[in-house]
Order: C-alpha cells, then structure tokens, then sequence
C-alpha cells in the first residue's frame, strides 16, 4: 500500500489519512448501494434552503475560484502560489482528457433521472447529461486543498477546515445530480495525488520564490 503520510517524527500530515478514510467509506458505499437508487434518494431530502447552499457552495470547484486563490496565495507565499498553479494545470488537463476520451460517453445523473416524475428540479440551476467522469469539481478542489494543506502540514486545524471544504464542495455535485458517488471520488483521486506529488517534487526546487508577493 502506497503510504501518504509524510514520513517525519515532528509532523503527521492528517490531511492525507483523513482523504485516504473517505476513499475507503467512498468504495465501500459504491459497492453496496446502486447509484440511481442513491440520486434518487439524495434528490428526494433536498429543500429549497439547501438547494441554495449547494448551488452557491458548487462554484469552489470552478476554475474561477482556483485562479482567485492563486492570486491570494502569491500573498502568502509565492511558492505555494506556484505549485497551486502547477497542480491544478495538471489536474484540469488530465480530467478534461478522461472525460473527452477514455468515459466520453459516460452520463450525469440528471440523464437519467429527467424523465423520473419524482424528480425534484432545482431552481435557477442549469443542469448538465453528459461527461460525468471523472468529477472535475472535486478533482479541483481536492487539488486546491491539498496544495495549502500540505503549506500548512504542521498545523492539523487548518488541515481539517480544508478536507472538511473539499469534501463538502464534492458532495454539491451529487446533490445536484451532477455527479455520481464514483465520479467525486474519482475526481478527489486525481486532484489529491497530483497536488501532493507535485508538492513533494517541488517544494525544494522553488526556495528562491518562499516569499510572499511585494507590490510597491
């Protein structure tokens, strides 16, 4: 088993066996519960107040809100900055190429379940049929995240406050039946590995540029 966990005595890096516990209670869901059956039931508990909540709390997996975390991070620190804009690069292009080749032809939920006479609409929303996999919200996120998680990997709040965001702006996707189970997990695989990798190879290789950005 590959091991997450940043190998050091002082530090433990939660966030990783947090993320590293979802993907296990993820597959074990997937395995025992039919994926229609659970939009069904998904779309049936929503109301009209969380339906607000998620589809505003959606927008953090878009692009837009990556780039305008970039532009705080070069803030902070210019490294992070820079590693956040390596890691989502890769992770958007490795989600758009398994959506548009490999599962192009893999259907969202709402495919599916627009013609269910129980089907609850959700207002002032716009809903999408295809290219469901993998999930490139919550491969976004889950990069985004990991990228300031392992910034912050002594500090285990901050940690949690993030994989708590990630998995939460995951979950809109299903709510709104944009996504299956599979897609989010799928797409938190990605995003996670990606950023933290990318994390590991260059935290060192960009010292030069552990500063935060001075205008002026």
């Amino acid at each position: 088993m590959v091991n997450f966990a940043i190998k050091s005595s002082k530090v433990q890096f939660i966030y990783l066996n947090i993320v590293r516990f979802i993907w296990f209670l993820g597959a074990l869901f997937i395995l025992f519960q039919d994926k229609l059956d659970f939009q069904k039931k998904i779309n049936l508990i929503g109301n009209p107040g969380l339906d607000v909540v998620m589809r505003n709390l959606t927008h953090a997996g878009d692009g837009l809100f990556a780039v305008l975390v970039f532009i705080a991070l070069l803030f902070i620190r210019i490294k992070t900055a820079l590693i956040a804009l390596i890691s989502f690069g890769l992770t958007a292009g490795i989600v758009q190429l398994l959506k548009h080749t490999f599962f192009d032809t893999m259907k969202r939920p709402y495919y599916f379940l627009q013609s269910d006479a129980n089907f609850r609409i959700i207002e002032n929303f716009t809903y999408h049929t295809s290219n469901s996999f993998p999930s490139g919200h919550a491969a976004s996120i889950f990069a985004i995240c990991t990228v300031i998680a392992y910034r912050y990997k002594s500090k285990p709040s901050i940690q949690l406050i993030l994989v708590t965001l990630a998995v939460l702006v995951s979950l809109t996707r299903v709510y709104l039946c944009q996504h299956f189970l599979q897609d989010i997990i799928a797409g938190s695989l990605i995003g996670t590995l990606i950023s933290y990798y990318t994390s590991v190879f260059l935290e060192s290789k960009l010292n030069r540029f552990d500063k935060p950005l001075r205008i002026g």
